[in-house]
């Protein structure tokens, strides 16, 4: 036994690092989550129902097309900056920033230029004109601060990297709400997305200056790399991140068809609420994405597969506290936060965390197979489980409204995490679920005794 627990804390010794960073994300993503959280509370006591039901469908559909329109160049570029950065090969890092900068860019005009003249053949009125214009400048400046995220995170700038897009844009859009709000200003669905464009662009210009700071003096010297093949890994990823919404989002969509008005709304608190219970898989997938790109380029199996089983069983041990609060005390948080007519939330709140802790418990698959060039694997897993989890969904949310799509949740991440597991196994040879762990110890206990 004593080997077993010294053998812990030489793992978590080893992770200090990794661990302060996840502290430092935590702070971040729940600093960026009350935020957010409060500018919610706000634009619907301040706009009412139509006019905050109009600035959430802008929002929704911005979300929608910036995923389209980065191309899945964010994940593909926090692989190929922290190989090429570890390998001093500055060339190639000025290469990525300009390629991925220059597609992005012309995809979000593209997409914007269709928007615009779309609501103008179609005899929109101006004022929905002019949403659909900030809208569009809404693709266009969030595609960016997410792409320049995940530049700085492949060049080791961690929280720089989560500053600007978690925290930086919520917080600050919420002061500036709020001053407008103690001084009697009269504010509309228009300018709150003047306003949040207005955040956005300065989180572009900072994470911009960032990106020119961090790269060396010696590094401009060179000549950048003129042409790099991405494309076929990029569109994959990017395919997987349009999945990935869906998976998200078909859920809603469900429960407002075949369900009546009083269980889409509570349905949509329950997933409001699915950020906190996402919280772990995401800061662990910021954290793992260039650390396991720099494992994979130098086939340090042996690494990757310590740094990933510490981390499902960080996730496991996260997510089973969570899962069983949710149980005992989730309605009356919920009754207490939002008021008695979304208590029954608690229900789908509860699957969704389920869904998590399953997907936890199997490992960090999917960020594995993005950082270690199985895009294309991702896909065929994602295009199954999605389409799996949507058909269960169909009956289940017929039978129990918002409950029965929730569950189909725990089939999507359970069908993702069983997959990218065996996918790790099979093609990579490490072993990524929580057990791999506790295995470990145990071997090391027995040879040890």
């Amino acid at each position: 036994m004593r080997p077993t627990i010294a053998r812990c804390r030489s793992l978590v010794r080893g992770q200090e690092a990794f661990v302060r960073s996840g502290l430092w994300s935590l702070v971040l993503r729940v600093s960026g989550l009350l935020s957010g959280f409060a500018i919610g509370v706000v634009l619907a006591r301040i706009l009412g129902p139509t006019q905050f039901g109009i600035y959430g469908l802008v929002t929704t559909g911005a979300a929608i097309a910036t995923t389209i329109t980065q191309l899945g160049t964010p994940q593909l570029a926090v692989r190929e900056l922290s190989v090429r950065a570890e390998r001093n090969d500055w060339a190639g890092v000025r290469g990525v920033i300009y390629q991925f900068g220059t597609a992005t860019l012309i995809a979000s005009l593209i997409f914007g230029a269709l928007a615009i003249v779309t609501v103008r053949l179609l005899g929109a009125p101006a004022s929905q004109q002019s949403l659909v214009m900030q809208g569009a400048i809404l693709v266009l400046l969030t595609s960016f601060t997410g792409l320049f995220a995940a530049e700085l995170r492949g060049l080791a700038a961690l929280l720089k990297g989560q500053s600007m897009d978690i925290t930086f844009r919520p917080a600050v859009t919420f002061i500036i709400l709020g001053g407008l709000l103690v001084t009697g200003f009269r504010i509309s669905a228009l300018l709150a997305l003047v306003i949040q464009n207005f955040v956005t662009f300065a989180a572009v210009a900072i994470s911009a200056y960032w990106l020119m700071r961090i790269i060396p003096p010696h590094g401009w010297s060179v000549s950048r790399t003129r042409s790099i093949p991405w494309a076929h890994a990029a569109l994959p990823l990017g395919a997987v991140d349009v999945l990935r919404q869906l998976d998200g989002s078909y859920g809603v969509i469900l429960v407002g068809w075949l369900s009546t008005g009083i269980d889409l709304g509570v349905f949509r608190v329950a997933v409001a609420c699915m950020v906190l219970a996402n919280m772990p898989v995401s800061i662990f997938h910021n954290l793992l994405a260039p650390k396991l790109s720099q494992l994979h380029a130098a086939d340090q199996r042996d690494e990757m597969q310590r740094l990933l089983s510490w981390t499902a069983a960080a996730m496991t041990s996260i997510l089973i506290p969570t899962a069983i609060a949710v149980w005992f005390l989730g309605k009356a948080v919920l009754i207490f936060v939002f008021g008695a007519a979304y208590g029954d939330a608690w229900r789908p709140l509860f699957l969704f965390t389920l869904g998590q802790l399953v997907f936890g418990a199997f490992g960090m698959g999917p960020i594995l197979l993005a950082m270690c060039e199985g895009e294309r694997d991702l896909i065929r897993i994602y295009s199954v489980a999605v389409a799996m989890a949507f058909l269960a969904a169909l009956p289940m949310t017929i039978a129990w409204g918002g409950t029965g799509a929730a569950a189909a949740a725990v089939i999507s991440n359970g069908l993702i995490g069983i997959m990218s597991w065996r996918y790790g196994r099979r093609e990579l040879g490490v072993e990524i679920s929580a057990v791999s762990l506790m295995k470990h110890l145990f071997r090391a206990n027995e040879i040890n005794s």
